[in-house]
């Protein structure tokens, strides 16, 4: 298999700002990749993506439209060669399934787990050692977006981005390209935090205890699912943990929460992964939001849906989003994408929260119109929106209702 051309496309990124090109120089002979193919001709012709590019093979073996590769680096020069090694549906599951298996068992909730973090902050710092250890928790308070953040496009944007999803993508795109500033990634903040925690421990001439066992079975927050719709999360105060008069002896308690949290970020990365796997364009995620005197969570999917049709325009983006908000409860909104017209569907079994969002209506046509959007349709309904049927006839990696 020889890699013949580059294909301008931005398959797998959010960021609409890069320009995805393969890097020969970044692959070794004898390096094993994963690929999935994503087009194919009837001329020898295939098209591969291959982390976050896609890239055109030449090729004499028939290949089926997303279907899972492993590949061989062969050589570099002059032409990158590939050799397909063949995989086995259970050699390509087993890393997600041992990812699952190690990281549901710590999982905690964020809002909780960043809450924590915060108040526990808030302890007087005793010592040089202490105050260092407070500001890189601040550091990680500090990069939680604020709702301001997130009513403007540009600041969800970054939100979504810097969420802890697309940490290892952008630190592997800084292998080939400049370098990624993830000073206030999500995932990067939790990760600065434990290695900080464990550097004063060890300072202290201690060395981190044992962690709570399984303490996904003493937190409220369900876990991630694959291709399952959000769930509302409630808003968790600053208080929420005990309080304590020295830092020192929080910090199990801290370790715990970073460790929680970061367990939390892997599944929904986990998760994602499988998706894409599965030639399912389909990101799901978590964005924490901070308030002065509490930490919510928006929970969303991020959906590029794709019709039969082979017109250009016949692929939408579907992104739901479930929210608890003050004074109307659990809500969950489908936002359907197509083109520049905006279809957007609110569900709610409050009666009386419908009647309020059905009275802001008119509001929220301006303010798209205002933007130039067309809204297509605005509706609200009792219950929650159906789940989008998965198009691959794949199991998921572990079965949540055994």
């Amino acid at each position: 298999m020889i890699v013949t051309r580059p294909i301008n496309t931005n398959y797998s990124s959010l960021d609409r700002h890069l320009t995805l090109q393969p890097s020969p120089r970044a692959l070794k002979t004898g390096q094993v990749i994963d690929a999935v193919v994503v087009g194919s001709s009837n001329a020898g012709q295939v098209s591969l993506r291959i982390g976050d590019r896609v890239i055109g093979a030449a090729t004499t073996i028939a290949l089926k439209q997303n279907a899972h590769l492993l590949l061989e680096v062969v050589q570099t020069r002059p032409q990158l060669l590939l050799k397909l090694i063949p995989a086995t549906a259970e050699t390509t599951a087993r890393p997600l399934q041992q990812a699952m298996i190690t990281l549901l068992p710590q999982q905690l909730g964020l809002a909780p787990s960043l809450a924590s973090l915060i108040h526990k902050s808030l302890i007087e710092s005793r010592s040089p050692a202490q105050a260092q250890l407070r500001a890189m928790i601040h550091a990680l308070a500090d990069a939680i977006p604020g709702r301001d953040n997130l009513s403007r496009a540009e600041g969800l944007r970054r939100a979504v981005q810097q969420s802890g999803l697309f940490l290892e993508g952008l630190l592997a795109r800084s292998l080939v390209r400049s370098r990624a500033d993830v000073s206030r990634d999500i995932k990067a903040c939790l990760m600065r935090s434990q290695h900080s925690l464990r550097q004063y421990l060890a300072g202290h001439g201690s060395v981190p205890g044992p962690d709570t066992p399984l303490p996904y079975l003493h937190d409220r927050t369900s876990p991630p699912r694959n291709r399952a719709l959000p769930v509302p999360q409630q808003r968790i105060p600053l208080g929420y943990s005990s309080d304590g008069t020295d830092i020192d002896g929080a910090i199990p308690e801290l370790l715990n929460s970073v460790r929680g949290a970061l367990a939390r970020l892997g599944l929904l990365q986990v998760i994602t992964a499988e998706n894409f796997n599965n030639g399912e364009f389909m990101w799901q995620l978590e964005v924490p939001v901070k308030h002065s005197d509490g930490i919510e969570i928006v929970s969303m999917t991020i959906e590029k849906e794709r019709s039969d049709r082979r017109e250009q325009d016949a692929s939408r983006w579907v992104v739901n989003l479930a929210l608890d908000l003050p004074r109307l409860g659990p809500v969950l909104i489908r936002i359907s994408v197509f083109g520049q017209g905006v279809s957007t569907c609110f569900f709610s079994d409050s009666a009386s929260t419908r009647s309020i969002i059905e009275q802001a209506f008119e509001t929220l046509r301006s303010k798209l119109a205002q933007h130039g959007v067309d809204s297509l349709k605005l509706s609200c309904q009792q219950g929650s929106p159906a789940a989008a049927p998965s198009s691959s006839t794949t199991r998921p990696n572990i079965d949540l209702q055994a």
